[in-house]
């Protein structure tokens, strides 16, 4: 298999890149890409972060931290496939990227709710048995 069969599977030969309303502003592409790969950049950094020290941040649980990171590492993926699909049609990366990013962020949601009612209930305990 090579390399452009694997873009292939991915849609490359199918869509056309992005790139083609951009090309004739080398400023915009410049911005487009210079800010999507700082973005992340930033959220690789944040979530790797977050998952080596989870069991060290005592805010949530460490399965919830672990989400966490990998909800923040999926948003530096998306970033990094936005920048992929300006030139070339990547876009069924692109959206199996949105995809695992959305799954992720709604398990996280639920789980950062779960955590702050319990975490809420134990110091509402801590406070009866203290006073």
């Amino acid at each position: 298999m090579t390399w452009g069969d694997v873009l292939d599977a991915l849609g490359a030969s199918r869509y056309a890149q992005h790139a083609i309303c951009l090309t004739s502003d080398p400023v915009l592409m410049t911005l487009y890409i210079a800010a999507d790969l700082t973005t992340a950049l930033a959220y690789f950094t944040i979530g790797t972060v977050l998952i080596v020290l989870r069991t060290k941040l005592s805010l949530f649980r460490p399965g919830t931290v672990t989400l966490y990171g990998s909800f923040i590492f999926l948003c530096g993926l998306n970033h990094l496939s936005g920048v992929a699909v300006l030139f070339a049609g990547v876009y069924r990366l692109d959206v199996a990227i949105k995809a695992a990013m959305a799954g992720v962020s709604i398990v996280t949601a639920w789980y950062t709710i779960i955590d702050a009612h319990d975490r809420i209930e134990r110091r509402r305990r801590a406070e009866r048995i203290a006073s």
